[in-house]
């Protein structure tokens, strides 16, 4: 139940990554649908973050400086022009003068960021209004009255180079005359995606009549009220109409005519896809509407005070050839807008770039930034795919390659759109994938730091009697190196017991007994721990460990001896110890098996335990069993010996031990052969060679050298035990007919 549960946890960051994958995917379509108000309500938040980035763009990557052949100058209402002229408006004989001023600087084309919709009081009306005077008077006011039509001036000087500018909005008040439309609808044509403002300020009929032509001056910002777009083609009643922008273009341009790309789209309606003004193409969205390619900043273009205009004080020349567009920035006259650079930026500036855009935007070269028409598409599959591997991978990697991976790919995504807005002018959303992949990432993050702090809380409650403190130490710097899951691997086991413990432990008291075993096991267990070794149990007087698990240790056997003969070296200083306390005095039998054994955590739904299990293991249990048999302290099985050359060993016996029918070889370590003193080295040389002489049924040889290391050794049970062996031998001939040297141990 326990592992199913670890394998529900591992699985929940891929299916929570594949949910935030699915949900990111609905959102992008549901953005698509403008249509819906509750798509675009649900949607919003990643339009907004779209619009952050767009801004985020024109910020960091500073727009190009474009220089075309046909300088845009703006002629300027500003405040130094309200002092010298007058609060605005101004009258329109002022406004004519101002047109003619700038034709005889040879402009090329002028327009009007300003509307003429209301017609200016003529002083003669005025005069004739009132009373006083005479019927000559009168007569002669009424003779002279057009000579006093402000009005009929300015529509005099318009026709030749003029363009003026137009309101369209829903405010419910329609003032002035509109132009004629480019492009006449039938009443009935209602499935066409531009927007539709049914309302206008237009200018008197005397001046639309009159002038080159016009254009809308209507700018909608977006929900946060910055200009990023800006219409370029609106409908008001059956008609389509055109932006001051496009008008000049057409006229600078000498176009006849403004043609429209459309596309049949959402249910059978008819989509705009761009505009063509001459050879110049602009790619809008569906509504006609085109980003607007700022240069930069406020004043990018040439700026000309109108005042200096009216009063003659621009050197000759100085707007030779000019497109002129005529607008305000002084502060009382509200045309100040907000745009992704900054605040407080005039408005004729947004028609001076739209019209720069659209004269430098040579065939096949557009300066207008777009979206793309597969962008939906590519969107949508990079959402799946790259949601897809970031669901599947993530939660295979810890929190640090996490962060990495998912950082990495936010920094590709990121330069890539760079790249794309930077060369080729796309307009790429990014809010989907940005938000996708930090969702994702966020999510596994947090999970694994917290998979990983369970981790450490079950690895230290798990191993922190058990192993050394600086396994644990290291095991929690790494838990996902650790497995608690149950696998096989070579590993080396050792088995420690107290002889003689039960009658030992007849005199001694409990509370004596438990004190004596508490004692005992302290140095015993510090000693593992000093060796890399890992507690696995106590069983009464019995000490169990292994090595090479949970963290891997390449000496495991070297290190399992290392430790034997520490214990066994300090079980000698406890006797005096123990002694002082009147203790019996304690020995041990420790016996050391290597081989592959299963370890992992082990047990029911009540109790589990971190352990070993295997054949290797239980030779290990029989090695300890055998000592007392060969008076030994240590045995070792055949492994062990082969894997740690660096001991000087005895070579005990050839056994079969119970519950086995396969024969073992089995060593008693003396010390390590650095430590080996010259005497001890020959006494255990020669007692090997005598070992070698019995097993090659040389009785005589083996007997010889034993007796002599009995004699400089007395008691000792290994040479004793050779020596009884060879004389039984001896008198029953007919044994070593089928004598093979294995000794079978009947007994545990």
């Amino acid at each position: 139940m326990w592992q199913r549960l670890q394998t529900s946890l591992r699985s929940i960051p891929v299916w929570v990554g594949l949910g935030i994958v699915v949900l990111m995917l609905v959102l992008d379509v549901l953005s698509l649908n403008e249509d819906s108000r509750a798509a675009l309500r649900i949607s919003r938040p990643l339009a907004g973050m779209d619009t952050l980035i767009y801004d985020w763009r024109f910020k960091l990557l500073t727009p190009e400086r474009r220089e075309g052949d046909t300088p845009i100058v703006i002629v300027d209402i500003d405040e130094r022009s309200l002092q010298r002229e007058g609060r605005w408006p101004w009258g329109r004989e002022k406004v004519a003068a101002l047109v003619k001023a700038l034709e005889a600087q040879g402009v090329s084309l002028i327009g009007f960021d300003v509307v003429f919709s209301e017609p200016e009081v003529n002083p003669a009306d005025a005069l004739l209004a009132g009373g006083g005077l005479s019927e000559a008077t009168r007569s002669e006011l009424g003779a002279q009255r057009d000579a006093f039509d402000n009005d009929a001036r300015l529509a005099e000087v318009v026709p030749a180079s003029t363009v003026l500018g137009y309101f369209l909005h829903a405010d419910g008040v329609r003032v002035g005359k509109l132009p004629q439309p480019f492009l006449q609808l039938e009443p009935e044509d209602t499935g066409w995606r531009v927007l539709t403002l049914p309302d206008y300020t237009g200018n008197l009929p005397g001046l639309i009549d009159r002038a080159l032509s016009a254009g809308f001056v209507t700018t909608l910002p977006d929900r946060d009220g910055v200009i990023r777009r800006s219409p370029l083609v609106l409908r008001n009643a059956d008609g389509l109409y055109t932006a001051l922008s496009v008008e000049m273009a057409r006229q600078h341009l000498k176009s006849p005519f403004i043609n429209l790309k459309t596309a049949r789209c959402r249910g059978n309606q008819t989509c705009i896809e761009g505009l063509s003004v001459g050879d110049r193409y602009v790619r809008t969205d569906e509504h006609g509407a085109a980003l607007v390619p700022y240069k930069g900043r406020r004043e990018s273009f040439t700026y000309v005070s109108a005042t200096r205009v009216l009063r003659g004080e621009l050197p000759s020349g100085i707007l030779q050839g000019a497109v002129v567009l005529v607008g305000t920035s002084a502060l009382g006259l509200a045309d100040l807008r907000t745009i992704p650079l900054e605040t407080q930026y005039p408005g004729v500036e947004v028609h001076a770039n739209l019209l720069d855009a659209i004269m430098q935007s040579e065939p096949g070269q557009s300066q207008f930034h777009f979206r793309p028409d597969w962008e939906p598409g590519a969107t949508f599959v990079l959402l799946l795919l790259s949601g897809l591997l970031l669901a599947l991978i993530l939660p295979r990697l810890e929190p640090g390659y996490m962060i990495v991976v998912s950082g990495a790919w936010i920094a590709v995504l990121l330069l890539g759109n760079l790249a794309l807005w930077k060369a080729a002018r796309f307009d790429l959303p990014m809010a989907a994938l940005l938000l996708m992949t930090l969702l994702i990432a966020v999510f596994n993050i947090t999970f694994g730091f917290l998979r990983a702090n369970n981790q450490k809380r079950e690895i230290k409650a798990m191993f922190g009697q058990y192993v050394p403190p600086a396994h644990v130490e290291e095991m929690l710097s790494r838990p996902d190196a650790i497995s608690l899951d149950g696998e096989s691997r070579e590993m080396t086991v050792l088995f420690s017991d107290i002889r003689s413990f039960t009658s030992m432990s007849e005199g001694l008291s409990a509370q004596e007994l438990k004190k004596l075993l508490n004692s005992y096991f302290t140095p015993i267990t510090q000693i593992i721990f000093d060796h890399n070794g890992t507690i696995d149990k106590y069983v009464g007087d019995m000490v169990m460990a292994f090595w090479n698990a949970p963290l891997t240790d390449t000496r495991h056997a070297h290190n399992a001896i290392v430790a034997a003969l520490a214990m066994q070296k300090r079980v000698e200083e406890m006797h005096a110890e123990f002694a002082a306390v009147g203790w019996p005095a304690v020995n041990i039998g420790i016996g050391i098996n290597t081989g592959l054994m299963n370890v992992g955590d082990m047990g029911s739904e009540f109790r589990r335990a971190y352990t070993v299990l295997g054949d290797a293991v239980n030779l290990g249990s029989r090695l300890e069993s055998v000592t007392k048999f060969y008076g030994a302290k240590i045995l070792v099985g055949e492994t062990t010996y082969a894997q740690a050359p660096e001991f000087l060993y005895r070579r005990v016996d050839r056994i079969i031990v119970k519950g086995k029918s396969e024969p073992i070889s089995v060593y008693e370590p003396v010390c390590l052969l650095s430590e080996a003193s010259e005497s001890r080295r020959s006494r255990v040389n020669r007692y090997n060679e005598a070992i070698g002489y019995y097993f090659a049924q040389q009785w005589d040889a083996a007997e010889e050298i034993l007796r002599e290391l009995l004699a400089a050794e007395p008691g000792r049970q290994l040479y004793i035990l050779y020596i009884e062996r060879i004389e039984e031998l001896r008198r029953h001939p007919d044994l070593t007919m089928s004598w093979s040297g294995v000794y079978e141990h009947k007994n545990k």
